[in-house]
């Protein structure tokens, strides 16, 4: 069987592609290395808790958001129990001497700012409608599809750092501005200003999490696409993509199994692509510039079932042992800190108990994936006891540190478990385990990777390309499928199916 469509990977933005062009009655087939869909969207089981290991919540789903219209589009938001966070209060920031509750709306953020730092409350107006307006030039994240290119661009010709100093912010202001810039793995000192307002517009829209979180997502999709005619197939570890004369033939995986097919998006590492081919397809500068692109950083996860009521802990909780947020991506988790950043959700308190009564935690700190490169050629499950010697006491360091910022979970924790940069990079073949793929830095994003590619029928998604995140992906998805179909078409499909109720 020819396939119109291959689809390699099952993370977010190979679903929805899969789905955008399954909907145009394309023959599509998605060709997944695990035995479930989903990428850093998994969840895992232990002692028959359920964990998330990269969903936690979701921006933009409120009534007329952006993420709203394009998952009705692809037939998933009927398919999902919504549960929003509480738009008082949907995050905490905690600071050594001071600790700011936040609420939904820009608005309303300016207000809690202006009420906090008064004497900069011209600064913040400043900041406020700046970022509201650079969000109207991308044309992917407004639903009337009206942008304005070269202002887009020009969004990133400055670092957020240095236009909160061009503003007068204070050091103070600027950490509580900063304190989400682990929503997309950057230093704020490298962060272009436009890739900092997207993402702050989005944050502040809405909060929602999922009952089933992860999982029911990736189900979600996975229905949507058979749905539309599309297969997805499990096991099935590409191996190599076969050109004849620079012509896509199809591909093969692990089991000598060969797809025949016309065209491919790879939605992993566009880096993971290159050795698949069996020709030479790409010029040398073209790939060794890619290949030399920085990777976002690598986190430690901490999850955890505790025998106390936690049920007032719907909000997310940052924690910040400083104001200076670069500093943060210089203080490793396998380094042992006795006092680093460390965010943590209670997602049990939003979505109900386990079955034994019991709260889960789920905790996030940066982390180096050097510190592991002693054990980077060992299997997953079978690594040497100094690994997990060393795993455990990273686990412990942060356990302590969760209970200094909640202790009353002390001598509560009845089940504890940890993941390092190496159990990322398992199961997502995301290179040093980082979170969210090639670094959208202010130098990387001057030349940032395309959707289309020079090999005719090949092209990219995913969270290297545009912007990472549960929004940043499911769009680069719709950018890389208009760039196949064409924007206007694609937006007009768009408009009559969604037709405005989103």
């Amino acid at each position: 069987m020819k396939y119109d469509y291959i689809i390699i990977g099952s993370g977010l933005g190979g679903l929805c592609s899969s789905i955008i062009m399954s909907k145009e009655n394309k023959k599509v087939l998605v060709l997944e290395q695990h035995f479930k869909a989903g990428g850093y969207l998994h969840s895992f089981k232990r002692k028959g808790y359920q964990f998330e290991t990269g969903f936690h919540f979701s921006p933009e789903l409120g009534n007329g958001q952006i993420l709203r219209m394009y998952w009705k589009y692809l037939g998933i938001l009927d398919k999902l129990e919504l549960v929003p966070y509480n738009s008082n209060h949907f995050h905490s920031l905690i600071f050594p001497d001071m600790k700011l509750d936040l609420l939904s709306g820009l608005d309303n953020l300016q207000q809690l700012l202006i009420d906090t730092f008064p004497v900069e409350a011209d600064t913040i107006v400043t900041y406020i409608q700046k970022i509201k307006e650079i969000k109207q030039y991308f044309v992917y994240f407004n639903a009337n599809h009206k942008g304005d290119m070269d202002m887009e661009h020009k969004s990133f010709e400055i670092s957020i750092s240095d236009y909160l100093t061009s503003i007068g912010a204070s050091e103070k202001l600027k950490g509580v501005l900063l304190a989400h810039s682990y929503l997309y793995g950057v230093p704020p000192k490298e962060t272009p200003l436009g890739t900092h307002a997207i993402f702050f517009n989005a944050l502040y829209s809405s909060s929602t999490d999922i009952k089933g979180g992860g999982d029911a997502l990736n189900n979600a999709l996975v229905e949507s696409l058979k749905e539309n005619g599309g297969e997805i197939h499990f096991k099935k570890k590409v191996t190599q993509i076969k050109t004849e004369n620079k012509v896509i033939k199809g591909v093969e995986t692990e089991d000598g199994t060969f797809y025949e097919c016309d065209n491919i998006i790879f939605s992993a590492n566009p880096t993971l692509s290159f050795n698949m081919f069996n020709e030479d397809i790409f010029r040398s500068t073209y790939t060794n510039r890619i290949s030399e692109m920085e990777n976002t950083t690598s986190h430690f996860g901490l999850y955890a079932a505790v025998d106390v009521d936690l049920s007032n802990h719907k909000n997310d909780v940052l924690y910040f042992p400083d104001y200076n947020i670069d500093r943060l991506y210089e203080s490793a988790a396998s380094d042992m800190p006795q006092d680093a950043f460390l965010y943590y959700t209670v997602p049990t308190a939003r979505l109900g108990v386990t079955g034994d009564n019991k709260h889960l935690i789920e905790t996030i700190s940066m982390d180096n994936y050097n510190n592991y490169t002693k054990w980077s050629k060992t299997k997953f499950g079978k690594r040497p006891e100094d690994y997990t010697t060393f795993k455990d006491k990273i686990k412990e360091n942060v356990l302590h540190q969760l209970y200094s910022i909640l202790p009353e979970i002390k001598n509560k924790v009845t089940f504890i478990e940890a993941s390092t940069p190496l159990t990322n990079e398992h199961f997502t073949m995301s290179p040093m385990g980082s979170i969210y793929g090639i670094k959208h830095s202010m130098s990387q994003m001057r030349a940032p990777i395309r959707a289309r590619t020079k090999l005719n029928g090949f092209y990219y998604t995913g969270q290297s390309l545009i912007f990472p995140g549960i929004v940043g992906v499911t769009i680069t998805s719709f950018v890389t499928c208009s760039d196949i179909l064409g924007q206007d078409y694609l937006f007009n499909k768009i408009d009559k199916e969604v037709k405005g109720d989103f």
